[in-house]
């Protein structure tokens, strides 16, 4: 803990703070420069990342929900009768997401 000011007593207790972690003032400035910078890097990565997913957030509310093309494609082979249904991959994928939506 740093004391501010310039009176007798806050170089007493500044002195004594010293004392007890054997730092001299220029370690104790370096430390709190090299805090001080890790504090501003976290800030910047933090805010790099909120961006990235604002950016994320933008792209897929730009997107329809309905995939137009994929549609037209299945409902072309429905018509043609050669439309597959994948019964156990369906039913794995209704397990997962009775799973996930309990837990």
């Amino acid at each position: 803990m740093k004391v501010t000011g310039r009176d007798e007593v806050s170089r007493y207790a500044n002195q004594r703070a010293l004392a007890g972690t054997k730092e001299t003032p220029e370690e104790a400035r370096k430390r709190s420069e090299v805090v001080r910078e890790s504090h501003e890097d976290a800030v910047c990565s933090f805010s790099q990342r909120s961006r990235d997913v604002q950016k994320a957030h933008e792209a897929i509310e730009c997107e329809p929900d309905i995939r137009m093309g994929r549609v037209r494609a299945i409902r072309a082979k429905i018509e043609k009768g050669i439309y597959e249904i994948d019964y156990d991959r369906t039913a794995e994928k209704m397990l997962k997401a009775f799973t996930d939506e309990i837990s």
